[in-house]
């Protein structure tokens, strides 16, 4: 970004044409008379061509002070030098112009080689002002937080260190709500309270590193410390009663152990640290384990793998059967998948699971699982059998998906299926999250003739709203639902009253998560529909599934 213009502010037309007639060959030169004037012009340029501005500070309708006032309200002049041009050694002027960042001051009996020096000197130190700090918050950039934590490392002997990563939760909600320029605001704010509460300690560098992230890098004494240090900060960050809103941070604090590791190295680990506060109610500051970083080891490890693994069908479609309690027979299943690797190792659902959804693969893994089963499906039909429905889980990730509704009808058209064959199981999270996203997709999807399913009934807070307000067709409740009250009975008046509840709904229920001769007895006399567990049988491969389905119609 080019600046290649000197803004001469002063009501003297003769001493604006002086100073001109000095820059005139190097820069191209605007002339104001009075600070008024001289904002306006900035405001029409944005600040984007001016190198530097000399101004007077007596002038008629806008002083050089009111000029100073105004101008300092706005950041994206910040890094535009002003040099007072000045007749008189007058203290407390200087000592005004100073606190308004004024950069330096040029005498008006205009020798020219010392303006000239003045100014280009300002001009300099400006541009390399600008290469160096955040335009926004005046802390260091990215780059030269860097640079200064990786001197301070060298330099230091045996200090401890610490690296703070630290950001604003719901940062960009909190911008798209109360505009940019308060976001701003915001941020500049964040950078002050960093400094203020470093000013405790001796050794530290601190910088923005990009939207709402700053790093930290402070000795310290024990580990401790840097928690204490972010949590200092977030109580400043608080107190900020200007803006109407919840506010509090995140921050992943890191001790460093190796201090000739590279900085983005320590950053990387500082993150690691902070995505165990993401997300999670009044837990704020995290400080780094070995553990944290083996987790993140194997997450990377699964997503380096993933594409591979469903190109070459590594993850296998299992069948845990529902049974019908009139009578124990199977009825149906829920198709659950597994991966098992080329070596015959087998990794956890609860392992890949959570890090496809995060990354999002995991709407390319549901969809292979549910055209899986449309192929069963379709073989038994084809095959003249009536098969029983299958139902396979659909992540809240999908709902977001905006092809997630046409593939799916898309599917059973494939493969030439009734929609009621193919059941759909939504966790309740799901019905948490945005109502009319949720209550389009239901109604659309019962339209194409699907059956859904809520899983994992009476988890969260939402159950009987949902009910309310979203047509579902059945509940599933896991027993584990029951299993931390000290008194069973207490917990199976709780399951009657749903089941009543159910039915007058005209809502089957399942029972998942059904392991012990008990469970059965209990539910049966409650009058639930369906069980599905251990007790009846574990999640089993196709083939095995085939097999039970074929006999229970025989």
């Amino acid at each position: 970004m080019k600046k290649n213009k000197i803004l001469i502010v002063d009501d003297n037309k003769l001493n604006r044409q002086s100073l001109a007639d000095i820059f005139r060959k190097a820069y191209q030169i605007v002339e104001s008379e009075d600070g008024k004037k001289a904002l306006e012009y900035l405001k029409k340029d944005k600040g984007l061509s001016v190198a530097a501005i000399i101004l007077d500070l007596i002038m008629p309708v806008m002083d050089g002070f009111a000029f100073l006032e105004e101008f300092k309200k706005h950041s994206e002049y910040k890094y535009i030098p002003i040099v007072i041009a000045t007749t008189e050694d007058n203290v407390e002027n200087e000592k005004r112009c100073l606190e308004y960042g004024v950069w330096d001051f040029i005498p008006k009996s205009f020798h020219r080689e010392i303006i000239w020096f003045r100014v280009m000197n300002a001009i300099k130190r400006s541009k390399q002002h600008f290469l160096e700090y955040d335009s926004l918050t005046g802390i260091y950039n990215r780059q030269m937080f860097y640079q200064k934590t990786r001197e301070m490392l060298d330099d230091s002997k045996d200090e401890t260190f610490a690296f703070i990563r630290l950001d604003i939760d719901r940062f960009k909600m909190i911008n798209s709500f109360y505009g940019a320029a308060e976001g701003d605001r915001l941020l500049r704010c964040m950078a002050h309270n960093i400094c203020g509460v470093l000013s405790a300690y001796k050794t530290y560098t601190y910088g923005r590193l990009n939207s709402d992230v700053f790093g930290i890098c402070v000795a310290v004494e024990k580990e401790q410390d840097a928690l204490l240090i972010a949590q200092k900060i977030r109580e400043q960050v608080k107190k900020n009663g200007e803006l109407r809103c919840y506010l509090e941070t995140s921050a992943g604090c890191y001790i460093i152990r190796d201090k000739e590791m590279e900085v983005s190295a320590i950053y990387e680990h500082a993150v690691i640290a902070a995505q165990e506060c993401k997300g999670q109610y009044m837990h704020h500051e995290a400080l780094y384990t070995e553990q944290m970083g083996k987790e993140m080891q194997r997450e990377q490890q699964i997503i380096n793998e993933m594409d591979t693994a469903l190109e070459e069908k590594q993850f296998v479609v299992y069948f845990q059967p529902k049974y019908e309690l009139d009578g124990y027979t199977p009825r149906g299943a829920e198709a659950l998948v597994r991966w098992k690797k080329p070596d015959g190792t087998m990794v956890s659902p609860g392992e890949f699971i959570p890090v496809f959804e995060k990354n999002g693969f995991i709407i390319k893994l549901d969809y292979y699982v549910w055209d899986q089963v449309c192929q069963l499906i379709a073989t038994a039909l084809r095959a003249g059998r009536k098969p029983d429905p299958i139902s396979v889980n659909v992540s809240r990730v999908n709902l977001y998906d905006p092809n997630f509704l046409e593939s799916l009808v898309n599917l059973v058209e494939k493969y030439r299926i009734p929609p009621e064959y193919l059941h759909l199981e939504l966790t309740e999270s799901v019905f948490s999250d945005t109502e009319n996203v949720i209550l389009n997709a239901v109604n659309y999807l019962h339209k194409a003739g699907f059956t859904i399913l809520m899983d994992d009934f009476g988890s969260g807070y939402s159950s009987l709203n949902v009910l309310k307000d979203i047509d579902l067709d059945v509940l599933k409740i896991d027993m584990k639902f029951l299993s931390k009250g000290k008194d069973d009975g207490r917990g199976e008046k709780i399951l009657a009253a749903v089941i009543q509840m159910a039915k007058a709904l005209d809502m089957p229920v399942i029972a998942e998560g059904v392991e012990e001769k008990k469970q059965v007895q209990m539910l049966k006399r409650l009058g639930c529909n369906y069980i599905q567990g251990y007790y009846f049988a574990k999640p089993m491969p196709q083939e095995d599934y085939e097999r039970l389905a074929r006999k229970s119609h025989e």
